[in-house]
Protein backbone atom coordinates (compact mmCIF):
# COMPACT_ATOMS: atom_id res chain seq x y z
CA UNK A 1 0.00 0.00 0.00
CA UNK A 2 1.12 3.85 -0.47
CA UNK A 3 0.63 6.11 1.65
CA UNK A 4 -0.45 10.06 -0.36
CA UNK A 5 -0.16 12.70 2.60
CA UNK A 6 -1.08 16.05 0.91
CA UNK A 7 -0.95 15.33 -2.33
CA UNK A 8 2.60 13.71 -1.45
CA UNK A 9 3.96 10.49 -1.92
CA UNK A 10 5.14 9.47 1.52
CA UNK A 11 5.86 6.06 1.70
CA UNK A 12 5.08 1.99 1.44
CA UNK A 13 3.31 0.20 3.94
CA UNK A 14 2.69 -3.53 4.28
CA UNK A 15 -0.51 -4.76 4.01
CA UNK A 16 0.15 -7.25 7.24
CA UNK A 17 1.06 -4.54 9.86
CA UNK A 18 -1.92 -5.29 11.50
CA UNK A 19 -3.77 -8.35 11.40
CA UNK A 20 -8.12 -8.72 10.76
CA UNK A 21 -8.34 -10.23 14.19
CA UNK A 22 -5.66 -7.61 16.20
CA UNK A 23 -8.28 -5.14 14.48
CA UNK A 24 -11.36 -6.90 16.39
CA UNK A 25 -9.25 -7.18 19.54
CA UNK A 26 -8.55 -3.47 19.99
CA UNK A 27 -12.30 -2.66 19.28
CA UNK A 28 -13.63 -5.26 21.56
CA UNK A 29 -10.59 -3.53 24.34
CA UNK A 30 -11.18 -0.75 27.04
CA UNK A 31 -8.80 2.23 27.32
CA UNK A 32 -6.01 0.39 29.13
CA UNK A 33 -6.45 -2.60 26.74
CA UNK A 34 -6.20 -0.27 23.78
CA UNK A 35 -3.11 2.14 25.21
CA UNK A 36 -1.52 -1.57 26.04
CA UNK A 37 -2.23 -2.66 22.27
CA UNK A 38 -0.96 0.48 20.83
CA UNK A 39 2.33 0.43 22.79
CA UNK A 40 2.89 -3.14 21.93
CA UNK A 41 2.80 -2.37 17.71
CA UNK A 42 2.99 0.83 17.05
CA UNK A 43 6.58 1.55 15.99
CA UNK A 44 9.12 3.97 17.50
CA UNK A 45 9.28 6.33 16.56
CA UNK A 46 6.17 7.31 15.59
CA UNK A 47 5.27 6.58 11.97
CA UNK A 48 2.48 8.39 10.21
CA UNK A 49 2.15 5.84 7.10
CA UNK A 50 1.54 3.27 10.06
CA UNK A 51 -1.00 5.11 11.72
CA UNK A 52 -2.78 6.31 8.01
CA UNK A 53 -2.74 2.67 7.13
CA UNK A 54 -4.10 1.73 10.89
CA UNK A 55 -7.47 4.24 9.88
CA UNK A 56 -7.42 2.77 6.43
CA UNK A 57 -8.23 -0.47 7.73
CA UNK A 58 -11.02 0.72 10.22
CA UNK A 59 -12.62 2.59 7.07
CA UNK A 60 -12.96 -0.97 5.92
CA UNK A 61 -14.38 -2.57 8.51
CA UNK A 62 -16.46 0.48 8.73
CA UNK A 63 -18.08 -0.60 5.28
CA UNK A 64 -17.66 -4.22 5.81
CA UNK A 65 -19.82 -3.99 9.09
CA UNK A 66 -22.92 -1.77 8.84
CA UNK A 67 -23.86 -3.19 12.37
CA UNK A 68 -20.90 -2.06 14.02
CA UNK A 69 -20.33 0.63 12.79
CA UNK A 70 -20.93 3.40 15.67
CA UNK A 71 -18.15 1.20 17.37
CA UNK A 72 -15.24 1.35 14.46
CA UNK A 73 -16.36 4.89 14.10
CA UNK A 74 -15.50 5.93 17.59
CA UNK A 75 -12.39 3.71 17.70
CA UNK A 76 -11.59 5.82 14.62
CA UNK A 77 -11.60 9.09 16.17
CA UNK A 78 -9.71 8.16 19.49
CA UNK A 79 -7.22 6.69 17.37
CA UNK A 80 -6.76 9.77 15.63
CA UNK A 81 -6.48 11.41 18.89
CA UNK A 82 -3.96 9.06 19.95
CA UNK A 83 -1.97 9.79 16.82
CA UNK A 84 -1.93 13.45 17.80
CA UNK A 85 -0.69 12.41 21.54
CA UNK A 86 1.87 10.37 20.31
CA UNK A 87 3.27 13.17 17.85
CA UNK A 88 2.78 10.47 14.91
CA UNK A 89 0.30 13.35 13.16
CA UNK A 90 0.34 16.93 13.59
CA UNK A 91 -2.54 18.30 16.02
CA UNK A 92 -3.78 20.37 12.99
CA UNK A 93 -3.89 17.06 10.98
CA UNK A 94 -5.95 15.16 14.17
CA UNK A 95 -8.21 17.74 14.33
CA UNK A 96 -8.55 18.03 10.31
CA UNK A 97 -8.96 14.77 9.51
CA UNK A 98 -11.36 14.60 12.87
CA UNK A 99 -13.72 17.17 11.61
CA UNK A 100 -14.02 15.83 7.99
CA UNK A 101 -14.65 11.92 9.45
CA UNK A 102 -17.03 13.46 11.95
CA UNK A 103 -18.95 15.75 9.26
CA UNK A 104 -19.19 12.23 6.99
CA UNK A 105 -20.59 9.97 9.51
CA UNK A 106 -23.25 12.50 10.61
CA UNK A 107 -23.90 12.98 6.91
CA UNK A 108 -23.61 8.92 7.42
CA UNK A 109 -27.11 9.36 9.78
CA UNK A 110 -24.36 8.10 12.77
CA UNK A 111 -26.14 8.72 15.73
CA UNK A 112 -25.10 12.41 17.59
CA UNK A 113 -24.80 10.04 21.31
CA UNK A 114 -21.55 8.35 19.26
CA UNK A 115 -19.60 11.57 17.98
CA UNK A 116 -17.73 14.15 19.61
CA UNK A 117 -19.63 17.35 19.30
CA UNK A 118 -19.80 20.27 16.24
CA UNK A 119 -18.57 22.39 19.08
CA UNK A 120 -15.81 20.07 20.07
CA UNK A 121 -14.35 19.20 16.82
CA UNK A 122 -14.68 23.11 15.61
CA UNK A 123 -12.64 24.31 18.79
CA UNK A 124 -10.03 21.75 17.85
CA UNK A 125 -9.95 23.10 14.08
CA UNK A 126 -9.54 26.71 15.56
CA UNK A 127 -7.31 25.97 18.37
CA UNK A 128 -4.83 24.09 15.58
CA UNK A 129 -4.79 27.28 13.22
CA UNK A 130 -1.21 28.29 13.74
CA UNK A 131 -2.00 31.93 13.18
CA UNK A 132 -4.08 34.59 15.00
CA UNK A 133 -6.66 36.41 13.02
CA UNK A 134 -5.24 39.37 12.80
CA UNK A 135 -1.77 38.14 11.90
CA UNK A 136 -2.90 35.37 9.04
CA UNK A 137 -1.73 36.36 5.59
CA UNK A 138 -4.41 37.20 3.38
CA UNK A 139 -4.83 37.68 -0.38
CA UNK A 140 -5.75 41.55 -0.17
CA UNK A 141 -1.90 41.80 1.05
CA UNK A 142 -0.94 40.48 -2.83
CA UNK A 143 0.88 43.01 -4.26
CA UNK A 144 3.27 42.34 -0.98
CA UNK A 145 2.68 38.51 -1.47
CA UNK A 146 5.85 37.43 -3.16
CA UNK A 147 7.43 39.16 -0.06
CA UNK A 148 5.74 37.06 2.77
CA UNK A 149 7.86 34.16 3.96
CA UNK A 150 7.13 30.76 2.94
CA UNK A 151 6.10 30.41 6.72
CA UNK A 152 3.80 32.92 6.33
CA UNK A 153 2.13 31.51 3.38
CA UNK A 154 1.96 27.93 4.73
CA UNK A 155 0.09 28.96 7.90
CA UNK A 156 -2.25 30.56 5.70
CA UNK A 157 -3.14 27.39 4.20
CA UNK A 158 -3.16 25.15 6.84
CA UNK A 159 -5.98 27.98 8.47
CA UNK A 160 -8.00 27.67 5.35
CA UNK A 161 -8.08 23.71 5.07
CA UNK A 162 -8.95 23.85 8.62
CA UNK A 163 -11.68 26.18 8.43
CA UNK A 164 -12.64 24.10 5.23
CA UNK A 165 -13.29 21.08 7.80
CA UNK A 166 -14.82 23.13 10.30
CA UNK A 167 -17.24 24.70 8.52
CA UNK A 168 -18.90 21.60 7.99
CA UNK A 169 -19.98 21.21 11.27
CA UNK A 170 -20.98 24.93 11.54
CA UNK A 171 -25.15 24.53 11.76
CA UNK A 172 -24.55 21.80 14.45
CA UNK A 173 -22.55 24.49 17.02
CA UNK A 174 -23.89 25.53 19.90
CA UNK A 175 -21.93 27.79 21.89
CA UNK A 176 -22.41 31.16 20.75
CA UNK A 177 -18.88 32.55 21.35
CA UNK A 178 -17.49 29.54 19.36
CA UNK A 179 -19.87 30.54 16.34
CA UNK A 180 -18.72 34.24 16.54
CA UNK A 181 -15.28 32.82 16.36
CA UNK A 182 -15.58 30.29 12.96
CA UNK A 183 -18.04 33.20 11.22
CA UNK A 184 -15.12 35.82 12.40
CA UNK A 185 -12.35 33.30 10.60
CA UNK A 186 -15.03 32.34 7.70
CA UNK A 187 -15.41 36.14 6.64
CA UNK A 188 -11.57 36.07 5.69
CA UNK A 189 -11.47 32.61 4.24
CA UNK A 190 -11.80 33.44 0.65
CA UNK A 191 -8.91 35.73 0.97
CA UNK A 192 -6.70 33.19 2.31
CA UNK A 193 -3.45 32.09 0.54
Amino acid sequence: MIIVVGGDTVGHVRDEVVASGELDQLLRSDEDGRLRWLDHRQPGPPDANWWLHLLLLIDERWEERPAGRPAWAQLKIWLLGQAGWRGALEQGEVAERTAYYVAQMRDAAMAASSLPSADTVVRACLDAIPVSLDRVAVLTDRVDLHSLERQELLDSRRAKNLLNAAELLQADLEDPDLVDRLRAWLAIKPRLV
